[in-house]
């Protein structure tokens, strides 16, 4: 009887070990480059801009979600010149379609793109 717990109790834990790491694999961030085709696109009108850990945050009007510029990928683009130039307007914004378990709900999305009509203000692709 012993040796039967000692086999369930491996498995368990051999288990838990092996979902753990699917779970770590699958939060890292994928390393293909963000085209259009695999950017989904998003518009609505700037709410709010702020500048944080991971970049220039915009914030849409009646969207729950923050969208943000990395600091790593434009580390040149200025929080008060892109305020100036979107604030208060209707942007299209492009995020890619990656899921992360670290971010269950998507609630935060890089910009891939950023544009007002046809005029685009920030692009990767």
């Amino acid at each position: 009887m012993n040796k039967q717990a000692n086999k369930k109790g491996i498995a368990a834990l051999l288990l838990i070990a092996t979902l753990i790491l699917v779970l770590l694999i699958s939060g890292i961030p994928s390393a293909h480059k963000a085209t259009k085709q695999n950017c989904i696109p998003t518009s609505g009108i700037v709410q709010e801009l702020k500048s944080g850990p991971p970049g220039i945050m915009i914030h849409l009007k009646n969207d729950h979600k923050i969208y943000y510029i990395s600091h790593k990928t434009h580390p040149g683009i200025s929080l008060n010149a892109l305020e100036k130039e979107i604030m208060g307007k209707n942007i299209q914004l492009y995020t890619s379609q990656d899921w992360s378990p670290l971010d269950p709900f998507s609630s935060m999305k890089q910009i891939h793109r950023l544009q007002i009509g046809d005029t685009v203000i920030y692009a990767e692709f």
